[in-house]
């Protein structure tokens, strides 16, 4: 349901595009064309699959902070969310990428990592550790999608009920949240969704900089919230909108992600009927 509608004008589009064309990749290029040029999807595919490896994972570059062409964990999160901004499932792209993950995924239920060849390239020092949660990620995605495969979920159930869960959520837990919204069966894990849904003001508000409901990672609970914080959070990101048409983002030594974070607003918005052009 639509609660408010918000315009942008044809100076402001034109300044995010000039933003996104002159600091984005290809790829940016690419979705801010279809979203809001009515650009060809299939171009947008094309500039997926560059970073799509002979595995059927991905790497090379798609998650901006890890440079190496290896397949990662990280690197199908990503590749799934533009795939499902794009509805684009059920396809060669992702029955490949659901056979990596299926190759990858330990007896403990997630993807190690990181991967070996990482300290080859430019990488920022927290992917250095493990990355055990994004498997919760990558199943929320793939249950939603429709696959059925017994035994790779019984895995990722096994390794989310052997895993201590957290009392206060934080930030980067979204993938708790994801498993559960499209995984959560049980009464104890309906129970502990709602919990987490309960503790969404305060994530958000604490986090404000990071443009938390438009963006890539809690953007799955559009659907759950209020009207006053679906409020709250689309004002939060006009109010970020600088005069140079990006985003002002907390991460000032990371530029790259300012494209990408203005133009996943602007898609998450605009698919959720919150602005007109």
């Amino acid at each position: 349901m639509v609660f408010f509608m918000r315009t942008i004008d044809e100076k402001q589009i034109k300044k995010i595009k000039e933003f996104v064309f002159k600091n984005g990749r290809l790829l940016e290029r690419r979705l801010f064309s279809f979203f809001f040029e009515n650009g060809n999807k299939d171009a947008v595919i094309k500039a997926l699959v560059a970073y799509q490896n002979m595995d059927g994972g991905f790497g090379n570059g798609i998650e901006p902070d890890i440079l190496c062409p290896d397949s990662t964990a990280i690197g199908a999160e990503t590749a799934m969310y533009i795939l499902d901004l794009l509805e684009y499932v059920n396809n060669e792209i992702t029955d490949q990428l659901f056979n990596w993950i299926i190759k990858e995924q330990n007896e403990e239920g997630y993807i190690n990592h990181p991967p070996k060849n990482m300290y080859n390239y430019p990488f920022q020092e927290w992917w250095s550790g493990p990355d055990e949660l994004r498997i919760l990620a990558l199943s929320g995605f793939l249950k939603k999608w429709g696959l059925k495969d017994a035994t790779f979920f019984k895995k990722v159930k096994y390794f989310y009920s052997n895993s201590s869960l957290p009392k206060e959520f934080t930030f980067y837990e979204y993938p708790y949240f994801i498993y559960l919204k499209y995984l959560g069966e049980n009464k104890e894990e309906k129970k502990m969704l709602q919990h987490i849904v309960n503790q969404l003001p305060s994530i958000f508000e604490k986090n404000k900089e990071h443009y938390p409901l438009f963006g890539r990672h809690w953007y799955h609970a559009l659907d759950i919230l209020d009207k006053n914080m679906l409020q709250d959070e689309a004002d939060n990101f006009f109010n970020g909108l600088k005069d140079d048409g990006g985003l002002k983002i907390i991460y000032q030594n990371f530029p790259w992600w300012r494209p990408i974070w203005t133009l996943d607003g602007l898609i998450l918005l605009k698919k959720s009927g919150m602005i007109e052009f």
